[in-house]
């Protein structure tokens, strides 16, 4: 019998880590990844995590909307997640098989339904479609937390006063009523910073090479 796509196509560098899939990334969330194929074309990937399921057929959110009159005509759950266990399920008139981390293999015809564990491969065939499924390392997308040291903390809130102080300052000594401002002052202030800015200009030329 001739060996299933997907564990064929598996490389020694695959197989030697197989097992590390989800203690790789410690602490992270772990999911029933699957992948829907026809070929070499990914129809739909899908991860699902505790209380989630995955449907194929025509449902919702489907992971892919293939066919299903051969296996009853209906959407079609392939896989769940409940209370820790990844359960994969083999529709009736289906193959399935697995392939655990200790290198044995298993064939089946569903209905059935089949435990996923760490390290194992598993694949549902559908007529030309595949679905491979696999526990992975989700990690948590939520934004971290920037924790700010204490002395930036205190740094910051001085500054903060000092504003605030400057601020009140300024209001207690600005005038009530504001006086119009003597005629050309404007002009003589352009002036002033033009003529500056020249001088320094000069400055610059005579002390360069």
């Amino acid at each position: 019998m001739a060996k299933e796509p997907f564990f064929a196509s598996r490389t020694e560098g695959e197989k030697a880590s197989a097992g590390r899939d989800v203690e790789a990334a410690e602490g992270a969330h772990k999911a029933l990844e699957l992948v829907a194929l026809r070929g070499t074309e990914v129809l739909g990937v899908r991860h699902v995590l505790e209380g989630g399921a995955c449907w194929i057929g025509q449902a919702p959110d489907t992971l892919a909307r293939i066919p299903t009159a051969e296996y009853g005509g209906q959407a079609i759950a392939v896989a769940e997640v409940r209370e820790g266990q990844f359960t994969l399920h083999v529709p009736p008139r289906a193959r399935g098989r697995t392939h655990g981390k200790d290198g044995l293999g298993r064939l089946v015809m569903g209905p059935v339904s089949l435990e996923v564990e760490e390290g194992d491969r598993a694949v549902i065939v559908l007529g030309p479609v595949q679905i491979r499924a696999r526990l992975v390392a989700i990690e948590a997308t939520g934004k971290e937390r920037v924790r700010i040291p204490s002395e930036t903390r205190r740094l910051l809130t001085v500054m903060g006063a000092l504003y605030v102080t400057a601020l009140a300052l300024c209001a207690a000594i600005a005038p009530a009523r504001p006086e119009p401002l003597p005629q050309g002052a404007i002009r003589r202030a352009i002036a002033t910073v033009t003529e500056t800015l020249a001088s320094v200009n000069a400055t610059h030329r005579l002390d360069g090479p």
